[in-house]
């Protein structure tokens, strides 16, 4: 059989979290192995989840948007696509901690300079 793979995948066993759109439901799977373009994941019965869905590794501490590309009865290979831009607004509490993120960095900054 040809590998029809972009580019060859690296072993893993990792926690991850699917969310479906509007992030109504979350499920967990296992990242079973992953490359730069996609990753294969070990989920019950991955024939029912949508054909594009957001997938969380908090060990890596990051989200992907995957794109299905094949499915069996308990595991499915997918597709890492590009976030796309949204014009939706920012949650307050969200906007508040990154100004305050913002504002500790330029303060750890000065401190810095300051120390040099």
């Amino acid at each position: 059989m040809q590998e029809r793979r972009k580019e060859g995948r690296s072993p893993a066993y990792l926690c991850g979290q699917i969310t479906t759109p509007r992030r109504l439901t979350a499920i967990d799977c296992i990242v079973r192995n992953t490359s730069g373009a996609g990753a294969r994941l070990v989920v019950p019965n991955a024939t029912q989840l949508p054909e594009s869905f957001e997938l969380h590794i908090p060990r890596k501490n990051s989200a992907y948007r995957v794109q299905a590309r094949w499915r069996r009865l308990e595991d499915m290979g997918v597709e890492i696509v590009p976030f796309e831009v949204s014009d939706a607004p920012v949650p307050i509490s969200l906007a508040r901690r990154i100004r305050r993120l913002e504002d500790e960095n330029a303060g750890l900054r000065r401190r810095l300079t300051e120390s040099e």
